[in-house]
């Protein structure tokens, strides 16, 4: 793993050469779900360790070659080392979901430990008849979603985003990103663009699955089931306050359905001038309704409708041309979706990240022009991200895109080197 030899996050396009990640391993919190709970943790179904676990692995290994691979975890637990900043947690952890039964074991716990109980779940005090019969095995459920590191926080340019979440069961994964961006050393700097693990104004929700940093002064963002307008009207201030120059915000309003729960699942951002697309939405005749907001400093913000995404980023000077997952099959396009076939990482411009488990995809990113590798052979054979102009890089995934998630799901990227988008 790559010394960080920055104290600063900067992340200024999809695309950037990828510099700092964090991810999560998948560990016990897996384990817990039954067919009975799969829905209120958000799951489409249960899953085995075993499989996720390997998979994720090579996932890892592949960007431990490539940047500063850093775990969540690990981040949150040198986070609270004071005593004073685990007990800060500790009472926003307690009165945020109703612990003060276990306060005092907490306050025992060792920073490793703690973090365990948080992820891994604290189980229900049996102390009463009614919680004896509730039927209910967690005072605090367990964190299964933890893997998709992307969405409890994000970065934009030199601040962050802490994800106000829209389901009640992913808010402590979100509690754990503030802390760390807020008291890690690495950190504790970092301005904060939304803080939104303790937000309890229901109307502001934002998860980073729907904020894609096309440009420096560009975003792309989905109003979806888990994004808000008023999270975002609330993320182009702060921008704005924090930077004093125009910014330029394209708005997408998403379908509330399982399979679009973020925009990054139907549009990833894979070269300079390519993007990964699902069809129906992007650019066939369902495609999302779009605007563009404008936004100066000193003056009004402008808000006009677009014609799609991509029109509206040409507008811009960001000429982009899609690649359709799942090809010209329209089944195939509803099949791979699914199983995340539009969620790709670029971890340069050109090589991206992406599920091996969607052939269709595979064959329409190589007519693309993007060389095909298997992660494994790609680590085997020693073979350079700068060896190649494109590259997908394709990773076991059937286990783990079960969870509801792709490549750009499992990485939060902390830093990128600059990738001009325009010209």
């Amino acid at each position: 793993m790559r010394k960080q030899e920055e104290r600063t996050v900067r992340v200024d396009s999809e695309i950037g050469r990828l510099e700092a990640v964090v991810i999560h391993r998948p560990g016990r919190e897996i384990e817990v779900m039954t067919p009975r709970t799969v829905d209120e943790v958000l799951y489409n179904d249960i899953v085995p360790l075993s499989l996720v676990a390997e998979e994720h692995a090579v996932l890892e290994e592949l960007l431990s070659g490539i940047c500063d691979t850093r775990e969540i975890v690990d981040l949150f637990v040198e986070s609270i080392e004071s005593e004073a900043i685990r007990a800060s947690f500790i009472d926003d952890l307690v009165c945020t979901f109703g612990l003060e039964g276990h306060r005092s074991a907490l306050s025992e716990c060792s920073p490793r430990d703690l973090a365990s109980l948080v992820v891994c779940g604290i189980p229900r005090r049996k102390d009463s008849l009614a919680a004896y019969l509730s039927g209910i095995e967690y005072d605090l459920p367990p964190l299964p979603n933890l893997y998709f590191t992307r969405d409890c926080a994000a970065v934009i340019r030199g601040g962050v985003v802490i994800g106000s979440m829209a389901h009640t069961v992913r808010v402590p994964e979100a509690l754990l990103a503030r802390y760390v961006f807020g008291h890690h050393p690495l950190f504790g700097d970092t301005p904060m663009h939304i803080d939104g693990a303790l937000n309890d104004d229901r109307r502001i929700t934002v998860e980073g699955g729907d904020l894609l940093v096309a440009a420096p002064d560009v975003l792309v963002v989905g109003i979806s089931e888990r994004t808000s307008a008023e999270a975002v009207d609330r993320i182009v201030s702060s921008l704005a306050a924090s930077y004093g120059e125009p910014l330029h915000v394209i708005a997408a309003v998403l379908p509330k359905e399982r399979a679009t729960i973020h925009l990054d699942m139907i549009f990833t951002f894979a070269d300079r001038d390519r993007v990964l697309v699902y069809e129906p939405y992007i650019t066939g005749r369902r495609r999302l309704p779009t605007v563009r907001v404008d936004s100066r400093p000193g003056g009004e913000t402008v808000i006009t409708p677009q014609n799609g995404i991509i029109e509206a980023l040409a507008d811009l000077g960001i000429r982009v041309e899609p690649v359709v997952c799942g090809g010209g099959d329209k089944l195939l396009q509803q099949r791979e979706q699914w199983l995340s076939a539009a969620n790709v990482f670029a971890v340069a411009p050109g090589i991206v990240i992406g599920y091996d488990c969607n052939p269709a995809t595979i064959t329409a990113m190589n007519d693309a022009g993007f060389a095909v590798r298997a992660a494994r052979e790609f680590l085997r054979t020693g073979e350079r991200i700068e060896d190649f102009r494109r590259l997908f890089i394709t990773i076991p995934g059937i286990e783990l895109a079960r969870g509801g998630g792709g490549a750009r799901c499992m990485t939060l990227p902390l830093r990128r080197a600059d990738a001009r988008m325009r010209g």
